[in-house]
């Protein structure tokens, strides 16, 4: 079930920014690599659990031509940028159980726009496709020193629990509501 066109629509940060949100897609390779190539890398550590290049490649293939049946991703655009509808500020992803028993989800933002509100907008986009979907569990890993991750699943109801006996990762989980 991907996300439909009438899916792009506007979001605004806590700090009253108005960004675009749409579906993320094959058009959208080297906008993967722009964002890659203006984060850190330490923050796209953070993010891919390891070290990766901000380059053309089969991870950007891989977050760009995906099975819309099993995932969504969007991507929060500013049209105010100079290249607005190509700047790439932020994704969020969520891949699900074929038997909707639960969820995975994801989130990136540009280092440069971190601490605005972004990504507290996207978690909240993919919860309510969580609700949308009827899945009754999304889950995520987070490295422990994601603390700002980690702060911002705790602010948006979500639980943090270890994950295995080597604590690499912990799993964060959330149980949106149900549709009645």
């Amino acid at each position: 079930m991907p996300l439909p066109a009438e899916a792009e629509k506007d979001i605004v940060t806590i700090e009253g920014r108005r960004l675009r949100l749409r579906p993320i897609g094959p058009d959208d390779d080297d906008a993967i690599v722009d964002m890659a190539r203006r984060s850190t890398p330490d923050d796209l550590r953070l993010r891919f659990f390891t070290l990766v290049r901000p380059e053309p490649g089969p991870l950007v293939t891989s977050l760009t031509h995906y099975d819309h049946s099993r995932q969504r991703a969007a991507g929060a655009f500013d049209p105010e940028l100079p290249r607005g509808p190509q700047e790439l500020l932020g994704v969020g992803r969520m891949t699900w159980q074929p038997d909707h028993s639960r969820g995975e989800f994801a989130i990136m933002v540009r280092s440069d726009f971190k601490g605005h509100g972004l990504g507290h907008c996207l978690m909240a986009e993919m919860l309510g496709w969580a609700v949308d979907l009827g899945l009754p569990r999304v889950d995520g890993d987070v490295l422990p020193e994601n603390s700002a991750m980690l702060r911002m699943v705790r602010s948006c109801g979500g639980v943090i629990l270890p994950r295995g006996p080597d604590f690499q990762t912990v799993r964060v989980t959330f149980d949106p509501p149900r549709r009645i």
